[in-house]
């Protein structure tokens, strides 16, 4: 009763102290190319004001030889907001329910791993809770909502059969919408983007890398890639925009938090599935009440820290997570957030 209690009110926190965003999932993803870029601003929506501004920070947390560390408490971990050390109001491990985008690319290279995600897709769900969420989109050159959030995991398993095959790849189009719609459909779950490709862009995008960091910053969303592909990179044969790609894929997943985990390593889409979904699940959530009070849509860099670890060795951990977010702009006269987040 007391672990249902915790749920519920973080979640009543978390959808308090959000930025406004839309309540229903959208039938489908609008093009942005068609359309004003004001088409990705939801609706307004009521919403309760309060004085605070709940942070939840997603932590991985290994040791120097790579592997998850386990059994860490809340005392163990340091908080700090633009260098300031914060007051940790939240800490869990695998307790908030969990949004989560796989977005699947729709190239040549992923036709002979269809049915091997398919299987995956079936082998996959004891790993995520009973109110975990799914979502499918599929992309080429552009990004299309197979299927909405549900928990239903057939519901995922009967769609990739019907992917169809072929068209270009613009791969940071594709995790833009992915993230946009997490935020509007889901704003009081943790979200997460499991990106399936060879992480060969083909087709050139309209939005950069950084519009994607941008985008997955504000919207809380941390992007994993699982990276369809059996040879080293130098030994591909290249589109001219794929080898830049690449290190694109990487920089964005470690800026979010998350990570790449290729195919050929892991040795099967499931294994590859299995390693990524662990990932998400060996997560410590953190949560804490901003001291800075000021609504000014300003990004705000967030250092978590493990505790006294200058005592027991400079680099005995590696923590991954996010390195900032965004601040609501609530106040009469703030300036708008910056392009790009500071260096």
């Amino acid at each position: 009763m007391k672990h249902c209690a915790a749920i519920l009110a973080i979640g009543f926190l978390v959808l308090v102290c959000r930025p406004a965003r839309a309540g229903q999932a959208p039938s489908k993803v609008p093009s942005r190319h068609s359309t004003p870029a004001t088409s990705r601003t939801p609706a307004s929506v009521p919403t309760f004001k309060v004085a605070v501004n709940l942070v939840l920070v997603e932590a991985t947390v290994r040791d120097r030889h790579g592997s998850i560390v386990d059994g860490l408490k809340r005392d163990d971990f340091d908080i700090l907001e633009d260098g300031v050390e914060q007051r940790m109001r939240y800490f869990s491990r695998d307790e908030l329910p969990l949004a989560l985008a796989l977005l699947i690319d729709r190239s040549t290279s992923i036709a002979a791993v269809l049915e091997e995600l398919r299987q995956a897709a079936l082998e996959t769900p004891p790993l995520l809770k009973p109110e975990d969420q799914v979502a499918m989109f599929t992309f080429a050159d552009r990004a299309k909502l197979a299927v909405a959030l549900t928990t239903d995991r057939n519901a995922i398993v009967d769609e990739i059969p019907a992917i169809l095959i072929g068209g270009g790849t613009d791969i940071n189009d594709a995790l833009i919408d992915a993230a946009t719609y997490l935020g509007e459909a889901a704003p009081a779950r943790q979200h997460a983007i499991i990106l399936v490709s060879d992480n060969e862009a083909t087709t050139p995008s309209l939005d950069s890398e950084q519009q994607v960091i941008n985008t997955a910053l504000k919207t809380q969303t941390s992007i994993y890639s699982i990276e369809i592909g059996f040879q080293e990179h130098g030994r591909r044969l290249f589109h001219p925009l794929a080898e830049s790609s690449f290190d694109t894929i990487r920089r964005i997943a470690r800026e979010t938090g998350g990570e790449v985990v290729e195919l050929r390593t892991a040795g099967s889409v499931e294994s590859a599935m299995d390693i990524v979904i662990s990932r998400l699940k060996q997560r410590y959530t953190l949560g804490y009440i901003s001291a800075n009070q000021n609504m000014d849509g300003a990004f705000r860099i967030i250092d978590v820290k493990i505790a006294g670890q200058s005592k027991h060795g400079k680099n005995q951990y590696k923590i991954f997570t996010r390195r900032g977010y965004y601040a609501p702009a609530t106040q009469a006269g703030a300036s708008p957030a910056p392009a790009n987040p500071p260096k």
